[in-house]
């Protein structure tokens, strides 16, 4: 889709309207010659239509053959969307006829009913031929129908996605906390509380943890007779920022407290051997031996004294190949070398030393207008060098965890840094490093620090979607999984590449869901939809964190629309992903905006939510946002429901609501 700001082609190019035929002011509009104009108007946009379907009939013919008509249809949506419409169809609403507004799912039928329309009304009025209506009605009669696209898209989503849950059409996803938080029982309450689909994140963990996650939810599939397909993610290339030259490693847990300060409940630890201390982890983690990690057991205690000698007691909860979970019920304050006890049944075992892993405190402090430099070589970062005056002698440094993608990175580029929380531009480029002048920040200082995300919205990134590390994974993948999702998708290519490598597997059955995460994945979208259906089940996931950060958060809201758009005209079910109820997930209070977004969500087949300790109850809440929701609106249009308001009858009773769509 091209850019909306771009301008657009009016849709009479060679032969423009009289305005005295088309003005949406004057009584004129509903004379035999206004009709007559519309009729012709419409009758070039089919043109415009079909032709566009004539250049794009090699690509259909790759399609899988149930699915052409939905592709066929997403030519035609694209092809309209190139015009502007909007005198037009102000002009057919005044007619009481269609305007287009709503034609997504078939565009031509919509297209071709209203031409018939109007094509009777001018017989109506002896201004019209009976063979063109012969002619028009024999078209529509071929084209695709709203019955028929709705059962595409209803077909299309239960292959992707599994089973449509018995309550509602719209389908709920889950990301899978780590595999210690995991077990059978927690998968059993969030299938009770409505999950259908769950997500492995491939980016973290790996396959002992992801293997005890699926036995896990085979469990909770039996207890609960719920069906739940799975989702896994592939980590995709992503672009971070790299080391800082270490601080002091300091690892604390924040205990939840009421407003007296009792503890609600402790802190849960992770423990790990030192083997794993390179994994990314999501806060701090304590590292032991490998050999003294074999050995723990569940309600081992481990003893120590923290950084101000305070005592202090670890015990373990859970424990599984490669990390443990133990719980803290005081505040602690721990660094590396710190001496522990290692206590089983009141008796000590051994003695030894942890490491602290997972985190550093390490960071460059950014403002506005500093430089930092961004290079390709493998290094520590640092902080910017001051004289005695404090005047920069040397700008801060940071190194990027995929070289290569710097590569192409020119001068007034953007660079975006932590979710967008930092924002720069290229100044100049000097080797392998790139100057970029600090433009946007929020807050007076921000501090950067590691494994923070690099977007490069500008840049054309020479690295291919399918990592080394995705190709060593899609194995497990391949054999576990319902569907795979690809990350960071930009082109046909990057499809291709994924169908390519399940080939190999010989999985051409397995579903892909494309992750929209990127501006040239946006733009790319009906290429890469029409690569996709040459291999279907597909969906679509907007991711909206990465674009909002990539295209502006102002841009979001019109971003999300176009891609639900064309997701209704390619009969593709689109995912609506990133910070659903999050704050209710996290804190067990939703906010406002949040509850909004949430209704909004029903335009979508299906919804994500993070994980989170309210997460139960982010569920809950969101199935009955869900449920409510369904009876105003399905995908953009409104349904009339009787409302439960003051009726003019006092005594008038409310009549029980009728369902008129469902899949």
């Amino acid at each position: 889709m091209t850019d909306r700001r771009m301008k657009q082609p009016r849709l009479a190019l060679r032969r423009p309207l009289r305005r005295r035929q088309l003005s949406s002011s004057t009584p004129v509009a509903k004379s035999s010659a206004a009709l007559r104009a519309i009729g012709a108007e419409l009758a070039r946009i089919e043109a415009h239509l079909r032709k566009f379907e004539a250049k794009l009939r090699p690509t259909l013919a790759s399609v899988q053959p149930e699915w052409v008509e939905s592709a066929r249809n997403l030519v035609h949506y694209t092809a309209l969307r190139q015009l502007d419409l909007r005198e037009l169809q102000l002009l057919l609403q005044q007619q009481g006829l269609s305007s287009l507004g709503r034609s997504e799912s078939f565009v031509m039928g919509s297209l071709l009913e209203v031409r018939l329309r109007v094509a009777e009304a001018l017989l109506a009025r002896g201004k019209a031929d009976r063979g063109e209506l012969a002619r028009i009605a024999e078209r529509r009669a071929g084209a695709l129908s709203w019955q028929t696209a709705e059962f595409l898209l209803h077909t299309h989503t239960h292959e992707v996605l599994g089973p449509k849950p018995d309550d509602r059409h719209v389908y709920i996803m889950l990301t899978a906390p780590d595999a210690a938080e995991a077990d059978a029982a927690w998968l059993a309450r969030m299938l009770r509380a409505g999950v259908n689909v769950l997500r492995i994140n491939c980016a973290h963990e790996g396959p002992e943890e992801w293997r005890h996650i699926l036995a896990a939810l085979a469990t909770a599939r039996r207890e609960t007779g719920l069906e739940c397909c799975v989702l896994m993610d592939l980590a995709g290339p992503k672009i971070r920022t790299g080391r800082i030259a270490a601080g002091a490693r300091v690892a604390t847990w924040k205990l939840r407290r009421d407003a007296l300060g009792n503890v609600l409940e402790p802190a849960a630890v992770i423990l790990r051997p030192v083997a794993r201390a390179e994994q990314p982890a999501p806060g701090p983690v304590l590292l032991i031996a490998d050999d003294w990690f074999a050995d723990l057991r569940r309600r081992d205690v481990l003893r120590f004294r923290d950084t101000r000698g305070k005592k202090r007691e670890l015990i373990v909860r859970t424990v599984a190949k490669g990390e443990a979970v133990a719980t803290i019920a005081k505040r602690a304050y721990v660094i590396p070398d710190t001496r522990v006890a290692h206590v089983r049944r009141a008796r000590v075992l051994r003695h030894g030393q942890v490491g602290v892993g997972g985190m550093s405190n390490a960071a460059i402090p950014l403002s506005v207008g500093d430089v930092l430099v961004l290079t390709e070589r493998e290094s520590d970062g640092q902080v910017a060098r001051l004289d005695a005056r404090g005047k920069v002698v040397e700008p801060a440094r940071i190194a990027c965890t995929l070289p290569d993608a710097l590569s192409h990175l020119e001068v007034g580029h953007r660079v975006l840094f932590d979710d967008g929380k930092i924002e720069g531009v290229v100044e100049r480029t000097d080797g392998t490093d790139r100057h970029v002048r600090i433009r946007r920040a929020v807050g007076t200082v921000v501090k950067l620090r590691a494994e923070k995300g690099i977007n490069l919205p500008d840049t054309t990134l020479p690295i291919t979607t399918v990592t080394l590390a995705d190709r060593a994974n899609l194995p497990f993948v391949a054999r576990h999984a319902d569907l795979v999702g690809l990350s960071f998708v930009r082109s046909p290519a990057d499809v291709t590449a994924l169908h390519e490598a399940l080939d190999a597997l010989e999985r051409r059955d397995l579903g892909i869901v494309l992750k929209i995460e990127t501006k040239a994945g946006f733009e790319h979208l009906p290429h890469v939809l029409l690569e996709a259906m040459r291999r279907p089940p597909v969906a679509v996931m907007i991711a909206r964190g990465d674009l909002a950060v990539e295209l502006g958060f102002e841009r979001l809201a019109e971003v999300q629309e176009e891609i639900l758009w064309l997701c209704e005209a390619s009969h593709v079910p689109a995912i609506w992903a990133t910070q659903v109820l999050d704050t209710l997930a996290r804190t067990g209070a939703p906010s406002r905006a949040e509850v909004t977004d949430a209704a909004a969500s029903v335009a979508a087949e299906c919804v994500m939510l993070n994980k989170g300790p309210y997460v139960e109850e982010a569920l809950q809440a969101l199935v009955d946002i869900l449920r409510r929701m369904e009876r105003h609106r399905y995908k953009k249009r409104s349904i009339f429901r009787k409302l439960r308001i003051s009726t003019w009858e006092a005594s008038e009773r409310e009549e029980p609501d009728r369902e008129l769509h469902g899949l």
